[in-house]
């Protein structure tokens, strides 16, 4: 799973959009403890998230979310560095 998401991400490096001059529009949301809150996914009463509806409507909306950790720190290392939180830190690496 690694190595695929490596090789991935090298292809998506080397060669950007496939030579195309115009840069890819990307934007990458990491919230903590939002929940299924939003409007865009079936809503909570109380919350109300008119912006980050419409930014679903006009992009892709991923319906399921996994966390590497059930805590906050680790989780967000584990977006961060590609790590899990389970692996050595770099200070135990050597």
């Amino acid at each position: 799973m690694k190595t695929s998401l490596t090789a991935l991400c090298f292809l998506l490096l080397a060669f950007p959009c496939f030579a195309n001059d115009k840069p890819p529009n990307v934007l990458f949301l990491a919230v903590d403890d939002l929940n299924n809150w939003v409007g865009c996914l079936g809503g909570h009463p109380q919350a109300k998230t008119p912006n980050i509806d419409a930014l679903a409507k006009k992009g892709v909306l991923f319906e399921q979310a996994y966390c590497a950790a059930p805590l906050c720190h680790p989780s967000r290392t584990a977006i961060m560095t590609c790590l899990l939180y389970t692996s050595p830190s770099p200070r135990d690496r050597g």
